[in-house]
């Protein structure tokens, strides 16, 4: 009988161990607090078919003075698409709270059930870290018109798709340009074709002929005659300078006169009397141009003697 008294004892002990142990493995979810954000995920109608819009809506409740984080999905809640989005405006309540609608219009292209997980809130007070509030999940049902209405007769087969039409504008704007491109051408050939046609141009005269008559034009200026020493033998250099350019393709114009004396000296392209004749008429002239002699009106004429006779014994008819 002691044993009997014993064992049942020792069974109570072993119940009473059992349910506190099992009391304490539950966690105090009574003793935490519950998140000061709040989040209800609502959607309209919750019935609809495929391809139709709903409006999918998040209202957000939260103490005035904390930061809310809604997360924005890009294409895509769930396994629906976004086709529009908006926020309104936040609304304060009488009990010091704020509210406010985040809303989402999305549309489903399969039937059958549909849950949508709300998207991702956040919250941070003041020197805080971001804390997530519970999301809710929705369900929206899609419905096929052919289940909807089996029986209906205005369901027929699908056509085949129609050919689109060939738009011929671009082509026509393609062979209207091409076209004229081609009378453009033609123009410009035609054109080149009648200068080629046209006579040639009158053969370019001699250094020579060209030097003579620059020298007649100087003497009919009678710069000696009115003093003008200076112009006068500046006129013959250039005279002379540039029927050695035309002559011997020589750079006279742009070397001083001991270059260009030095040059024909080692070419041979002038004879000796004719570079002597040469220098002295260079060098005289210089002498004017720079103001170191005066010159009288027999020096000038001699000058212009020395010039003529310099083109006449060097030109192409007296050297062939």
């Amino acid at each position: 009988m002691s044993v009997h008294v014993v064992s049942r004892a020792a069974g109570f002990d072993l119940v009473a161990t059992l349910a506190l142990a099992l009391v304490a493995s539950i966690p105090a979810y009574a003793d935490e607090p519950a998140p000061p954000v709040s989040v209800q995920a609502t959607i309209a109608p919750a019935t609809a078919t495929i391809g139709t819009r709903v409006r999918y809506e998040l209202t957000v409740s939260a103490p005035a003075g904390l930061s809310i984080v809604v997360a924005q999905p890009a294409e895509k809640i769930g396994d629906l698409d976004i086709v529009d989005f908006g926020t309104d405006e936040p609304v304060k309540t009488a009990d010091g709270r704020v509210v406010f609608h985040r809303w989402w219009q999305v549309v489903a292209w399969t039937a059958g059930p549909h849950v949508v997980a709300s998207p991702r809130v956040q919250y941070r007070g003041p020197g805080d870290e971001l804390a997530d509030v519970p999301g809710q999940d929705v369900t929206l049902t899609v419905e096929s018109l052919l289940t909807r209405t089996p029986d209906a007769t205005d369901v027929r087969e699908l056509k085949p798709p129609e050919a689109i039409p060939i738009d011929w504008r671009p082509y026509w704007w393609i062979g209207g340009t091409l076209a004229a491109l081609a009378l453009l051408a033609f123009a410009v050939h035609r054109l080149l074709a009648r200068r080629r046609r046209a006579p040639a141009a009158a053969p370019r005269l001699a250094p020579d002929v060209v030097a003579r008559a620059a020298l007649e034009a100087l003497r009919a200026r009678r710069l000696a005659e009115r003093g003008a020493f200076k112009d006068l033998y500046s006129a013959l250099s250039d005279i002379v300078r540039r029927y050695l350019e035309d002559r011997f393709q020589v750079r006279a114009p742009e070397m001083t006169t001991e270059e260009f004396l030095a040059a024909t000296a080692r070419d041979g392209r002038l004879a000796p009397p004719h570079r002597r004749l040469l220098g002295e008429f260079l060098v005289e002239s210089d002498l004017v141009k720079f103001a170191r002699h005066v010159p009288t009106v027999a020096d000038s004429e001699r000058a212009f003697h020395a010039a003529r006779r310099f083109v006449d014994e060097t030109s192409v008819r007296e050297a062939a």
